[in-house]
């Protein structure tokens, strides 16, 4: 048991964050999120330059994330632990034995598939992306289980009671017709979706580990490629580096764009600046390594990554394709909605 919380928690991890660092021991981030377009916030401001690894002790990084509370009772690094035992440890190994030329690609996949998977898995359900996704879940749960409640009118009354009852207790000022107000500005900021859940502590690290292992079990049926990048663009990563999709002219009613378990799906995380996995349910014709000599490849793989990032993009280089994500808001392309 650790005497010390560790209360600054990397959501995305050094150790994975130093592989993209340039030959100048520079890495550029992109502050590209809704928060960073203010007024009074500039474009200069917007992207930071981050020398060596200490300056990444200031990156991707979130007070008290994997920290619970109560129940845990004195062992609060027990999820800080696991990620720094099971994933971050052991990534140095896994990077060199990937850079080793006497060790083949295939003999490489078959030792590490099951970290790749661990990692894979971490990487997806850790970073504050994740934990903003499960929140819109369940920011949509609840708008529709309220249109459901108002269809049905026997619940709706019931429900309208209840939340008298509520106000009345915490409000026991208000009057009665000053109750019915509040209850009617309740249910249309909730028709509006003009409301954000922000999980508790111990809520997200529930959360988050059952999306691990929910993740972890669809992914592991699928064939791993590892990309190795020769061209003059490096690999960019992101705050959501796992980026799957199915590739639009393989979209259908059956399997959408962000179908995780259907046969055409593409997964990519970059490992590092030269090197990127790739996960798909195609048959593979080999294990072999696969080149990237052109950088029209690297290019798709980093625009995926880019747009498909929530609030930073971290780059070895400054470009004018990236320098657009602080010219102007653009926003992750996805949201979890019920229609």
């Amino acid at each position: 048991m650790n005497d010390k919380t560790k209360k600054r928690n990397h959501y995305i991890p050094k150790t994975y964050l130093k592989r993209f660092l340039n030959d100048q021991d520079t890495l550029y981030v992109y502050k590209k999120g809704e928060k960073f377009f203010s007024d009074g916030i500039t474009k200069d401001s917007r992207l930071l330059t981050v020398v060596g690894e200490d300056g990444l002790n200031r990156v991707a990084v979130k007070k008290d994330l994997y920290i619970p509370s109560g129940e845990f009772g004195e062992d609060k690094n027990i999820f800080e632990d696991f990620f720094c035992d099971e994933i971050e440890s052991k990534y140095d190994i896994f990077i060199s034995d990937l850079e080793d030329s006497d060790i083949t690609c295939e003999q490489n996949i078959k030792k590490y598939h099951e970290y790749v998977i661990n990692l894979l898995s971490s990487m997806y359900a850790r970073t504050l992306h994740s934990k903003r996704e499960l929140e819109e879940m369940y920011e949509s749960n609840i708008q529709m289980h309220h249109k459901l409640q108002t269809i049905n009118k026997n619940r709706n009354d019931k429900r309208i009671e209840s939340l008298k009852e509520v106000i009345r207790k915490r409000h026991p000022e208000y009057s009665k017709q000053k109750v019915g107000e509040s209850i009617k500005e309740y249910f249309k900021m909730i028709e509006a979706g003009e409301f954000k859940i922000n999980f508790p502590r111990n809520k997200f690290i529930k959360e988050m580990f059952g999306k691990m292992q929910m993740f972890a079990q669809i992914i592991s049926d699928m064939n791993i490629q590892i990309i190795k990048n020769n061209t003059s663009f490096p690999f960019i990563t992101s705050d959501a580096p796992v980026v799957y999709f199915v590739p639009k002219e393989k979209v259908n009613f059956y399997f959408g764009p962000k179908s995780l378990g259907g046969p055409y799906t593409e997964l990519y995380l970059p490992l590092t600046k030269n090197i990127c996995l790739l996960l798909t349910r195609r048959n593979l014709d080999s294990l072999d390594y696969v080149y990237v000599t052109q950088g029209s490849w690297a290019r798709v793989i980093n625009y995926n990554i880019a747009h498909n990032s929530r609030d930073f993009i971290f780059s070895p280089e400054t470009n004018v394709f990236l320098d657009k994500f602080i010219d102007e808001y653009i926003p992750y392309p996805f949201k979890f909605t019920i229609s």
